[in-house]
């Protein structure tokens, strides 16, 4: 049995994050995430560049949480340490890749169905939602759906409903594995 293997390569030649002992290794893909947003989003307004730097990490981790589930017949992981880490690099990932696609394109044209559904997503499987720092996020995630949708009513109901899941793990996976399993990943 082999605890350690190396994913493909993807289109843009970059070595993919590793999967140990059936986990996807979540410090990288953090430290690629925090790196592309920082180069790109935060020092340098250059969103297609966060765009296409984000898309490989965020097709990985749902790739890897779609296989995850489908070898275990569609039964959620427990609520550890692992898989909260998990889902909260995963919101954070799909709200950055909904920012970044929303920005790269012109705001005056029609906004794509993806974004609204990465946002929500983003919003449905942010674990941990009173912490502050996942508190401001999900606030940021509530602004952009706002804009995006441009309906005040339809951003109320989705915030009172992520309100009222608390952010538990549990539900965040649940959320999480409901979006993955319709995402068509191009």
């Amino acid at each position: 049995m082999t605890f350690r293997k190396q994913m493909t390569t993807s289109e843009s030649g970059k070595m993919e994050i590793q999967v140990i002992r059936d986990h996807l290794d979540i410090v990288k893909l953090q430290e690629k995430m925090n790196d592309i947003v920082f180069d790109y989003l935060d020092t340098s307004n250059n969103y297609p560049k966060a765009m296409k730097g984000l898309n490989p990490l965020y097709i990985q981790a749902t790739t890897f949480y779609k296989e995850y589930l489908n070898n275990r017949a569609g039964e959620l992981p427990n609520a550890n340490t692992y898989w909260h880490l998990f889902i909260d690099c995963c919101a954070k990932l799909c709200y950055f890749l909904a920012a970044s696609t929303y920005y790269s394109t012109n705001e005056l044209q029609k906004t794509p169905e993806k974004v609204e559904q990465l946002l929500t997503v983003a919003a449905y499987s942010l674990p941990s939602i009173d912490q502050e720092e996942n508190e401001q996020l999900l606030s940021a995630i509530f602004a952009l759906y706002s804009e995006v949708v441009g309906d005040e009513e339809k951003t109320v109901s989705l915030r009172n409903a992520v309100l009222e899941q608390k952010g538990a793990v549990k539900h965040c996976l649940q959320q999480f594995k409901v979006f993955v399993d319709n995402e068509i990943t191009k």
